[in-house]
């Protein structure tokens, strides 16, 4: 009888460790009804971020690119490598489709262009030209992809590494 119990109770306390993990990962959210946020209009929303094209166009969209290394040049030799977070700014869903749709060969063309182009800076500061960065970037991405929907592109992270 004592065994019998010990079972019943490890298994209350395993199946409630079980479903506190799954409240508290969100995969919960759906069956409880959690994600529903109440829209304008006073309508049920989606709060995950799926909605219709309407309600995604109201809020700012970016394609978050994968870390991209590149080197820094100077006196014809590679001083240091940085690894650049970037971001794109994109109008509407339709640039944001476009943009995914040549995600792989822009990341290629971006590691191409890093590469062959150093990327400037000051000799006296060491200070990397953010602003020729951004606007090599952002001619690629516009003349790659071929659509008005690239508003900018926003640069996250520098990490330097090595040098």
């Amino acid at each position: 009888m004592k065994k019998v119990i010990i079972i019943v109770v490890g298994l209350i306390v395993l199946l409630g460790a079980a479903g506190g993990g799954l409240f508290f990962m969100g995969m919960l959210d759906e069956p409880l009804g959690l994600n529903k946020q109440v829209v304008k209009d006073g309508a049920e929303g989606d709060a995950s971020g799926e909605g219709s094209a309407a309600e995604q166009v109201a809020e700012a969209l970016f394609v978050q690119f994968e870390p991209i290394s590149a080197p820094v040049i100077a006196k014809g030799r590679v001083e240091y490598l940085v690894l650049l977070t970037l971001s794109l700014q994109v109008a509407d869903i339709g640039a944001k489709n476009d943009v995914n749709a040549v995600l792989p060969r822009l990341r290629d063309a971006m590691h191409t262009e890093l590469f062959t182009m150093p990327i400037l800076r000051d000799e006296e500061t060491g200070a990397i030209d953010l602003t020729d960065l951004k606007k090599r970037v952002l001619t690629l991405t516009r003349n790659m992809v071929q659509s008005d929907g690239i508003e900018d592109v926003l640069i996250l992270k520098i990490m330097r590494m090595g040098g």
